[in-house]
């Protein structure tokens, strides 16, 4: 009968790598300290090939990351990347699935003026629109990108207003909002030039 799975396992990087240096400096730790770290059942033989396994998957990170250094990204790259990002993924998880640098993703982030989240999201200050993503005036039913909510969202319907230009009401796709909103054409990004490149919005 197999053994069920420990929720509560630490079987993340930090944790196996301060297991495989503890073990490894000039007086190691116990191995049932190890096990401790890592949360599991004191048992070396699975602690080995845990150790193993992650230093395999290491090794073979680390070719494919020397593999495709100095590469141009091909396209297919490129859509992954602006694709994961605008849907909410992190430069960091795209960095790891792509097997290239932070600065390679962001690199490419900029390049094709895709709009970048704040670190924390602030409403009252959203960030600013890439220059290449700036519009006067959008159509209803585009899909953009709201910096004030830091959200891909729907235009729904427009309205001109004297002091504010056009204003759009907007339905926030983003799982954290799914609602409605007002916003002018200052706080919104097109999408629309990330579509030519192949890019799924």
């Amino acid at each position: 009968m197999a053994t069920k799975k420990n929720d509560s396992e630490r079987l993340d990087e930090a944790s196996m790598l301060k297991v495989i240096s503890g073990l490894e400096q000039e007086k190691p730790i116990t191995k049932k300290l190890a096990c401790e770290i890592l949360n599991i059942s004191y048992n070396t033989t699975r602690l080995a090939a845990l150790i193993e396994k992650f230093k395999e998957n290491k090794a073979r990170e680390a070719k494919r990351r020397a593999d495709l250094k100095g590469k141009a990204a091909s396209n297919d790259e490129i859509s992954f990347i602006i694709s994961g990002y605008l849907e909410g993924e992190t430069i960091d998880g795209l960095s790891k699935s792509t097997y290239r640098s932070t600065n390679f993703v962001k690199g490419i982030l900029d390049k094709y003026s895709v709009p970048m989240r704040a670190s924390s999201h602030n409403y009252f200050k959203p960030e600013l629109i890439p220059e290449g993503a700036v519009r006067e005036r959008f159509t209803v039913g585009e899909v953009v990108y709201s910096a004030r909510y830091d959200s891909i969202a729907r235009i729904d319907a427009e309205q001109h207003d004297p002091r504010n230009g056009w204003v759009y009401r907007i339905w926030l796709l983003a799982e954290k909002w799914q609602e409605n909103a007002y916003q002018p054409a200052e706080e919104l990004a097109s999408l629309e030039h990330l579509r030519v490149l192949g890019v799924r919005i």
